[in-house]
């Protein structure tokens, strides 16, 4: 058995900030998922696709967009208790190099967590295209502000982002949680 000579923190995140974090990331996963089988990527949706939906991907549209305004929601409410509400000390394993980085990461997916749904909104609002709802019709974006081929490079892109950015925030956690032995996981759960 290995013992950990690494001092433990019992310091955690509040219920609401926990409460917060974990519906952002269910949130995440679930729209990860629509958006997969919108671009006919296949996955564990397709079997709902199929009988929902009879196998037209473009129809889950309404479901992306309404997860989307849900994470964006999420997002207004978790960066308004982050800036209410007091963290946790860093336990004494996380350098001050450490804290840098993960202060930036953090940063770097709040400001994510809102420009994903805005890139996805404006396209869908402000492109002037055509996106099919339903059998019986579609959907035309009331304005044309913006070049839908700019806005899907900026939809993507900025999901490569996050996903190099919740990468990066997951690897933090499992280095103090595996490496370090620190119990960092423990402050989020």
């Amino acid at each position: 058995m290995v013992v950990s000579t690494a001092p433990r923190t019992d310091a955690r995140y509040g219920v609401v900030a926990r409460l917060l974090h974990w519906a952002t990331v269910l949130a995440l996963l679930a729209q990860l998922l629509v958006g997969y089988t919108m671009t006919g990527g296949g996955g564990p949706l397709d079997g709902w696709v199929d009988s929902a939906y009879d196998g037209d991907e473009d129809l889950l549209l309404p479901v992306h967009v309404a997860l989307g305004v849900g994470i964006l929601a999420l997002a207004i409410v978790r960066l308004t208790w982050r800036l209410a509400s007091t963290l946790p000390p860093w336990p004494s394993t996380v350098t001050p190099g450490e804290q840098r980085v993960a202060q930036l990461v953090e940063r770097t997916l709040y400001a994510l967590l809102f420009l994903v749904p805005l890139s996805g909104l404006a396209l869908v609002l402000g492109s002037g295209e055509d996106f099919e709802t339903s059998d019986e019709g579609e959907w035309q974006a009331p304005w044309s502000f913006a070049d839908d081929d700019t806005l899907v490079a900026l939809h993507v892109t900025s999901h490569l982002v996050l996903y190099a950015a919740v990468a990066l925030h997951v690897g933090f956690v499992l280095k103090h949680q595996l490496v370090d032995r620190d119990r960092f996981v423990r402050r989020m759960l």
